[in-house]
C-alpha cells in the first residue's frame, strides 16, 4: 500500500491543514498556503491518486503465521513518503501518522472511485481549543474524580475526519390526533368541568436536506449521533489534502445496509414536525403517523471530529466533539465518594427543613 503526502512550496516539507489558521500550514519553514495556492502550483492534488497502481487491498495475505488471519485480513501495510517506514494500519484508515517520524500520510486509492466522498468540512477547531473546551466541560461535573483531568487525557484526543451519508429526502405524510380542550369554572356552590374533545389531522410534505448519518459501523457512530448537527455553510469540493495532519476513516457500509435506519429516524423527525403544528389544545393524544418518500438522493462526505477514547480504573470511556461548531457528547467516570457524600448531605438538609417546618407549624 503506497501513501500521498502533500509538499510544501517553499521547502518540499510535508504540509498539514491547520485549524487554526484554516490554512495548510508547513511547521519547518512555516509556509501558509490555501487550497488554491497549493493548486496552482501542483495542479489538481488528487488526480494523480486515479490512477496510482498501488498494492490492491484484496490481495491475498503472503505468509501470514497460524493465528494471525483475521489481523492479516483486516490490516495493510504502507509506505512512508518521508522516512521510508512500513506501517500497520487498519482496512478503514484514510489518513494517519508515521509512528516513526510523526508525518502526517494520506493513504492512497482508499477514498477513490466509489469511496470518494463529495464533500468535506474541514476542522474549525484547532487541537488547542478542543483541549479546552474538554477541560471546561470537565469543570462542570461535580462528581469527577480529581486525578481524572490530566495532561495525559488530553494527549489522547485525535482529530478524526468521520464518513457520513448525506441524505437529501422528500416525504410526504400524514398525522391523525385526539386532542382535548378543558374548561373549569364556578357557579353558586357548584365546580363545573368541560371536555371538547377534536380530532385534528396534519398534511404536508417535508423536505429534508443534508440529513447526516454515520457512514461507519464501529461503535463510535452513537457519538457521531450526537455531536452532529453539522453547519452546510462550510462544506468544500472533497480533496484529500485537508486529511493530512488528521487520522480518518473510511466509508464502510453501503446505502441498503442503512437505509430502514435513516428511514426510521426520518420518520420520527416528520412527525415532530407535524406534532409541533398542533397548538393550542390541554391534551394531544397522537394516533397515527404515516410518512412515505417522494423523492430521495444520497451524498457522502467527511466530518470533522475531535475523539477520546480512554481508560479510567480498567473501564473505557468516550469523549467526541463537533470539529466545526464545538457541540460534544461525553461519557465521563463518576467519583462514587462524592456522590455518597453529596446525598447524605442533601438528606441532612431536607431532614432539618423537616424538622424546622414542623416546629413552627406546631
Amino acid at each position: 500500500m503506497e501513501t500521498v503526502s502533500y509538499k510544501c512550496i517553499n521547502c518540499s516539507g510535508p504540509v498539514q491543514y491547520n485549524a487554526q489558521k484554516l490554512k495548510f500550514y508547513c511547521e519547518y519553514c512555516r509556509s501558509e498556503f490555501t487550497e488554491e495556492e497549493l493548486k496552482k502550483h501542483w495542479g489538481e492534488l488528487d488526480q494523480s491518486l486515479e490512477t496510482n497502481e498501488a498494492v490492491s487491498e484484496d490481495a491475498p495475505a503472503q505468509d501470514v503465521p497460524e493465528g494471525f488471519e483475521d489481523f492479516a485480513s483486516n490490516t495493510v501495510m504502507y509506505t512512508c513518503q518521508s522516512c521510508g517506514a512500513e506501517v500497520i494500519a487498519e482496512k478503514t484508515t484514510a489518513a494517519t501518522f508515521c509512528v516513526y517520524c510523526h508525518s502526517p500520510v494520506v493513504l492512497s486509492n482508499r477514498l477513490t472511485g466509489e469511496f470518494k466522498p463529495h464533500k468535506v468540512i474541514p476542522f474549525m477547531i484547532s487541537e488547542e481549543d478542543a483541549q479546552q473546551r474538554f477541560f471546561d466541560y470537565c469543570k462542570k461535573k461535580h462528581f469527577l474524580p480529581k486525578d481524572f483531568i490530566s495532561s495525559a487525557q488530553l494527549d489522547m484526543m485525535k482529530g478524526v475526519y468521520y464518513p457520513y451519508w448525506l441524505v437529501d429526502s422528500l416525504k410526504d405524510g400524514s398525522m391523525f390526533a385526539t386532542a382535548e380542550k378543558h374548561r373549569t369554572w364556578v357557579s353558586g356552590d357548584y365546580e363545573y368541568k368541560e371536555t371538547k374533545t377534536f380530532k385534528v389531522k396534519r398534511v404536508g410534505k417535508i423536505d429534508f436536506k443534508g440529513f447526516p448519518h454515520p457512514a461507519l459501523k464501529s461503535e463510535n457512530s452513537k457519538a457521531l449521533k450526537y455531536v452532529n448537527p453539522y453547519d452546510d455553510k462550510d462544506f468544500k469540493d472533497f480533496t484529500m489534502a485537508y486529511l493530512s495532519g488528521f487520522l480518518a476513516e473510511k466509508r464502510d457500509t453501503e446505502r441498503s445496509d442503512v437505509q430502514a435506519e435513516v428511514d426510521s429516524e426520518l420518520k420520527v423527525y416528520a412527525g415532530k414536525i407535524y406534532r409541533s403544528s398542533i397548538e393550542g389544545y390541554d391534551v394531544v393524544r397522537v394516533d397515527s403517523c404515516n410518512v412515505k418518500t417522494l423523492k430521495e438522493s444520497w451524498d457522502y462526505a467527511m466530518l470533522p471530529v475531535w475523539m477520546m477514547t480512554f481508560f479510567y480504573q480498567d473501564k473505557s470511556y468516550l469523549y467526541a466533539m463537533n470539529g466545526q461548531t464545538g457541540k460534544n457528547y461525553g461519557e465521563l467516570p463518576i467519583n462514587k465518594g462524592k456522590l455518597a457524600l453529596f446525598g447524605v448531605i442533601m438528606f441532612v438538609v431536607l431532614m432539618v427543613i423537616c424538622i424546622l417546618g414542623g416546629y413552627f407549624l406546631s
